[in-house]
């Protein structure tokens, strides 16, 4: 997992740090059972996956639950991540920086 140390972080990047943290917030609160997601650039993806455009997408490469969940549970909570994360970049384009090989996992208390 990418270790983030947000002092360091420009005033801006801070800013979309905590919008970020606030938006994965809300998706392990809408998802209980959500326990955890990664997100990769291309570079991070297997060798054996064609990805031939040269953009800077994110993908999800895993999303891990607390327990089983149904095929249709799965791809709603799946569109529903992708859904954040492309409102998130879209409203603030430098959070790809924040988000290129992060896991977030649920916090236990």
């Amino acid at each position: 997992m990418k270790t983030l140390h947000v002092a360091k972080l420009d005033p801006g990047l801070r800013r979309v740090e905590a919008d970020l943290l606030a938006q994965v917030g809300r998706l392990f609160g809408d998802f209980p059972g959500l326990a955890a997601f990664s997100l990769q650039d291309r570079s991070g993806l297997p060798d054996d996956i064609d990805v031939s455009s040269d953009d800077d997408r994110l993908f999800i490469t895993q999303i891990d639950f607390s327990s089983p969940v149904s095929d249709s549970e799965y791809g709603e909570i799946y569109g529903v991540i992708c859904t954040a994360i492309a409102d998130l970049v879209s409203e603030q384009p430098q959070a790809v920086e924040l988000l290129r090989g992060r896991t977030f996992a649920r916090t236990l208390h």
